[in-house]
């Protein structure tokens, strides 16, 4: 409060009562200097009349510093003339008391001034703040790595990026004001449809796929993945389309680069297989020929036979070795469903067991219907060595069971065996490639992939195969979901 009564300051500064920190001061100089020096207050009451600056003065002075050009002025005076009234504004106050006046006026007029002042700092912080969010908003759109584009519902581009521009091979002032069929015609009978249909149903379109033609893009082509969304205002009306493209080109060569790829490695597999499997194949044929001639010494028999165990041996792990791989690059283990009974696959497996375990026994139970959409030939593979691999732990005179259950919506398959139990570190990574338990006195045999393959198999059949031991049985469980049949 500038003011050159001492009495008059003091009664004013009364009136205002404790709701405001009230300074005074003498004169405008002493007022002005204490603003340079200091923080700006909320209100600034001036007296007409003072000695050296008049309160006009004071008032236009401060109107002409950018720090208090806003600053609210209440001005007293005692002039009630209406020219001096507008003399007073005009040099910027904000308003008037004429004096004598009523203490309850002059506190209702400050109080005003206040609360304008407050809405009005609250309105410039609010605003800069949103101008801050707004550069920031402006950097993430301009520096995006994927282009980005606001379209208004007259189709009309209202804001790009220079990531789009450049995916669209056309300068940034190309889309300015005009519309999507002026600055991309071929496209625009194609996306008017769905751009509208976004704005007309609010609901977004995501990943659609477009070939550019750019002549620095490898091949001439850039391949982008479009994705278009509604804009709203903060009631919810829909004003608008943004557009999100990214360049998708190098991965859609990767990605025929991994299937050119996978293509290559089934090839050299089947190759490497029948490369393999073949001569194989003769030494049993010429071995088994042998041992049927019935013109042999039973030495030189024994000797064939062996010769066919050990090829067999040999076409199961070359078996293994290429489903290990197929599952480790990555393709999995192949699988052909079709519609099989798991009881019938099963009896033909243990058939098979028992004729090269001509001594002992496998126990088979079934219950409820056993049919589903499996590959036969891999589930074989999977019983065949689950209950191998029974028969080789287990006693000479125990007996081995596999119980096949039927279950709404799935099969399950336990093979069980007495034995000595499987040590509880072993068994954690039983299903690991190249884990092999040591149970007993019985000498690991083979890759130790068996187990591995055949979990990879069920997984292909989004199955499980889990295991537990303990010292009366070891149990392998598998759970088989029927598919479609």
């Amino acid at each position: 409060m500038v003011d050159d009564s001492a009495s008059e300051a003091r009664f004013i500064k009364s009136a205002l009562g404790t709701g405001f920190q009230v300074e005074t001061f003498p004169d405008g100089a002493a007022m002005l200097e204490r603003l340079h020096a200091g923080r700006a207050p909320d209100v600034v009451v001036l007296d007409w009349e003072m000695p050296g600056m008049s309160g006009p003065e004071v008032c236009q002075f401060l109107r002409g510093q950018r720090e208090t050009q806003a600053l609210p002025v209440l001005m007293l005076t005692a002039h009630g003339r209406p020219e001096d009234l507008v003399q007073g504004l005009r040099a910027g106050a904000n308003d008037y008391v004429s004096k004598p006046f009523r203490t309850e006026e002059v506190r209702a007029r400050v109080d005003a001034l206040a609360r304008t002042k407050r809405l009005v700092d609250d309105v410039r912080r609010t605003s800069e703040e949103k101008a801050e969010v707004f550069a920031q908003l402006d950097a993430l759109l301009t520096s995006s790595p994927v282009g980005l584009s606001l379209l208004d519902r007259d189709l009309r581009f209202v804001r790009v990026n220079a990531r789009m521009a450049k995916l669209d091979g056309l300068p940034l002032d190309a889309y300015a004001g005009r519309t999507l069929e002026q600055v991309l015609p071929r496209f625009a009978s194609r996306l008017e449809p769905l751009l509208r249909r976004v704005m007309d149903t609010g609901e977004p379109v995501e990943e659609l796929g477009f070939t550019l033609d750019q002549p620095d893009a490898p091949g001439g082509v850039l391949h982008v993945m479009a994705s278009y969304h509604p804009v709203r205002t903060a009631r919810g009306e829909v004003v608008g389309v943004g557009s999100v493209l990214v360049d998708v080109t190098r991965l859609k060569q990767a990605e025929a680069e991994l299937h050119a790829s996978a293509e290559f490695r089934e090839r050299f597999l089947g190759i490497v297989g029948h490369d393999l499997r073949n001569p194989l194949h003769s030494i049993r044929m010429g071995a088994s020929f042998l041992v049927a001639s019935e013109q042999l010494p039973p030495p030189l028999v024994r000797t064939a036979s062996r010769i066919i165990s050990s090829t067999d041996r040999m076409t199961r792990m070359i078996t293994e070795l290429l489903d290990f791989t197929r599952s480790r690059l990555g393709s999995g283990i192949p699988l052909t469903p079709g519609t099989t009974d798991l009881g019938q696959v099963a009896r033909q497996v243990v058939e098979e067991l028992e004729l090269a375990h001509p001594n002992r026994t496998v126990n088979v139970t079934a219950t409820g219907p056993l049919t589903g959409q499996w590959d036969a030939d891999r589930l074989a593979q999977v019983l065949s060595n689950l209950v191998g691999n029974a028969l080789q732990y287990s006693p000479a005179d125990a007996t081995v069971e596999l119980v096949l259950m039927g279950e709404p919506g799935q099969v399950v398959a336990r093979v069980s065996n007495p034995g000595v139990p499987i040590a509880a570190e072993e068994l954690e990574g039983l299903f690991h490639p190249f884990q092999r338990a040591r149970t007993g006195a019985h000498v690991p045999s083979g890759l130790g992939l068996g187990l591995f393959i055949s979990e990879q198999i069920v997984r292909g059949h989004r199955g499980t195969l889990t295991a537990t031991s303990d010292v009366e049985r070891t149990v392998f469980t598998l759970t088989l979901p029927r598919g479609d049949a």
